[in-house]
């Protein structure tokens, strides 16, 4: 995601006794006024999977961004460095980057994925 800020934001109020509407009307007017932006980056730097959050599906997801390439058939040196999820995936996507140890048969063992990327948890998403 990419996020613009043109102008930046600015709390604006009509409070003064002689303003138009404040007079006739008796009305107090707050605002914020800003200038800004949001919008998508290049489709190349995002993957989305409707597949269950585990190691086997991260590896996958990450190998086909790494693997992306530039019409020409270069490499793009796409190297993820965050995990997106809501809220629902949040327990999930801690488990796959965070610990440092994992459950594997009883035993455990190193995470090769802990401190991969960055868990950014939205509320938005499901």
């Amino acid at each position: 995601m990419i996020f613009q800020e043109r102008l930046p934001y600015q709390f604006q109020s009509i409070t003064k006794e002689d303003d138009h509407t404040v007079y006739h009307k008796d009305q107090y007017e707050y605002g914020i006024r800003a200038r800004v932006n949001a919008g998508f980056g290049l489709w190349q730097l995002a993957f989305a999977s409707g597949k269950t959050l585990d190691s086997t599906n991260y590896t996958s997801a990450r190998s086909a961004m790494m693997a992306f390439k530039s019409d020409e058939g270069r490499p793009l040196g796409v190297v993820p460095n965050k995990l997106v999820v809501g809220p629902s995936l949040e327990q999930a996507g801690r488990k796959l980057v965070n610990n440092q140890l994992i459950d594997n048969a009883g035993v455990s063992v190193s995470n090769e994925w802990a401190g991969s990327v960055e868990l950014v948890v939205v509320p938005w998403l499901p």
